[in-house]
């Protein structure tokens, strides 16, 4: 992808006001200027030579891998760890140390909801059962299925990036979803989107060996790569979606050294990994599952199966889990969501993690805390500009008063349409490589002006439900709360 341009983004926008989106001259006057933030995050001041670069820093000021940073440096470790610094999160980091602080969020249970929170995430669960049973469905009962996990998965994802306590879970989600994604454009997968969600809550910081694993026998996956219904009996060819991104998006990578023989022996170890059609639940069918070229001695990138069916896989799943191109290219993707965009895959701070990748058995908690608490992260962090869920999010952290969990219904319909206009709904990113990181692909003259318009929609209350308090940012007027929504501080991390 093309790096952010700010002078050909201002001719677009420009261009565009003048053609026929028909705003104000304050309000394209206002779009530039948010353009202009824009422009920061891939800025040619401390992007590149800090990203590469080798050197290590010294820090001073209240702790964060149990030295000292400065505030500034802390300030930034605790934005790239949540959805934005709060005066309570603030206070709460420096009276423990930042490292301190990490290691509580690693170790919190995946569903611990506190305080005010823990009654609205109740009445997000409550919205739809997380799975639902076999059987076939009425249209209508289709139609309200459909639009409570479209709910569901928005308010679980923007209010819980916004409230919940267990702000770096949240943030690992992000990641995940992208990562592992599957798309809710697809039924029926869609109904089990809200349950495949909750599972990469739960394996969040555990080992990514047994990530895949519960990945590759949910039935939303199954269902999205066409898992379910492949088979190896008899003349029956196996489906090779599911062992083609496996490979080519979770794991190794297209430049993993597979070829294509080893995506049709891929589809032959996961043949019979399916669904119960009575229960919806994964099942393993001994009947359909067929080894094929593999039984005669193949191999898949080194290894090889023991004739032992779904235990086949597990171990395959392992294997891949361990393999050093996924633990380089999961890594090089973390340090990219963490530190940044821009950052080598070859940067010492992302070589020191994957051999804690290696050390730790696979657990992705031990390597983002050493990303997040390294002395290398403020030379190696660069400034990257917040993806849609991420700005709402941060918005409402700041502004917000706190929503009400009999209004979590219209609030997740109303975030639903805010982050529609900018292009980035949860899950629903057609293709199975999930949502691009690059800020350039967030910055184009029509993500702008739609960012725009969304910032105008959430400062007017334009979702029902969540009132922002210009209060909350040291004013009593709604257009310098707006002002204040663009500014560098909100728009970039």
């Amino acid at each position: 992808m093309e790096p952010f341009d700010a002078d050909s983004l201002l001719r677009s926008v420009t261009a565009a006001g003048r053609d026929g989106w028909h705003l104000s001259r304050r309000q394209l006057l206002q779009t530039i200027a948010l353009a202009g933030i824009a422009a920061g995050c891939s800025s040619t001041e401390g992007a590149s030579p800090r990203a590469s670069g080798s050197s290590s820093t010294t820090r001073s000021g209240p702790g964060a891998g149990g030295g000292a940073d400065s505030d500034a440096d802390l300030r930034l470790r605790i934005e790239r760890a949540s959805f934005g610094v709060t005066p309570t999160l603030w206070k709460e980091v420096s009276s423990v140390g930042f490292a301190t602080w990490l290691d509580r969020q690693i170790a919190s249970a995946p569903k611990q909801a506190e305080g005010s929170f823990a009654e609205l995430d109740g009445a997000i669960d409550a919205i739809l059962p997380e799975r639902p049973g076999g059987g076939r469905l009425a249209k209508e009962d289709k139609a309200e299925l459909r639009r409570a996990s479209v709910g569901v998965l928005t308010a679980r994802t923007v209010l819980g990036a916004a409230y919940a306590p267990d702000q770096l879970r949240q943030r690992m989600v992000d990641v995940l979803a992208d990562r592992l994604h599957v798309s809710s454009s697809g039924v029926p997968e869609l109904y089990f989107l809200p349950s495949y969600d909750r599972m990469l809550r739960e394996n969040a910081f555990g080992r990514f060996a047994d990530l895949l694993v519960e990945m590759a026998s949910h039935p939303a996956m199954l269902l999205s790569l066409d898992n379910a219904a492949s088979r190896a009996d008899g003349t029956n060819r196996p489906n090779e979606n599911f062992g083609r991104e496996l490979m080519e998006l979770h794991t190794v990578g297209v430049d993993g050294g597979y070829d294509e023989t080893d995506v049709v022996e891929a589809a032959h170890v996961f043949s019979g990994w399916s669904l119960d059609r009575r229960t919806a639940e994964f099942t393993f069918k001994p009947e359909w599952h067929s080894l094929g070229p593999l039984a005669e001695g193949g191999d898949i990138l080194g290894w090889k199966p023991k004739g032992r069916g779904e235990a086949d896989g597990k171990d395959f799943l392992e294997y891949l889990a361990r393999h050093p191109a996924t633990a380089e290219r999961l890594v090089h993707l973390l340090a990219r969501r963490f530190v940044s965009e821009e950052i080598a895959a070859d940067h010492p701070l992302v070589k020191e993690a994957v051999d804690i990748y290696d050390e730790q058995d696979t657990r992705l908690g031990p390597v983002v805390a050493h990303l997040l608490t390294s002395d290398r992260f403020p030379a190696a962090a660069t400034k990257m500009l917040r993806r849609p869920i991420d700005m709402v999010a941060t918005t409402l952290r700041r502004a917000a008063a706190e929503p009400k969990p009999d209004d979590v219904e219209s609030i997740a319909g109303g975030l639903f349409g805010v982050l529609r206009v900018m292009g980035q709904v949860p899950y629903a990113w057609p293709a199975p490589d999930g949502y691009p990181t690059p800020s350039a692909a967030w910055s184009n003259a029509g993500a702008v002006i739609s960012r725009w318009n969304s910032l105008i929609t959430l400062a007017h209350d334009g979702v029902p439900g969540l009132a922002l308090d210009p209060r909350r940012i040291d004013t009593s007027d709604r257009d310098q709360m707006l002002l204040t929504l663009c500014s560098p501080d909100l728009q970039l991390v």
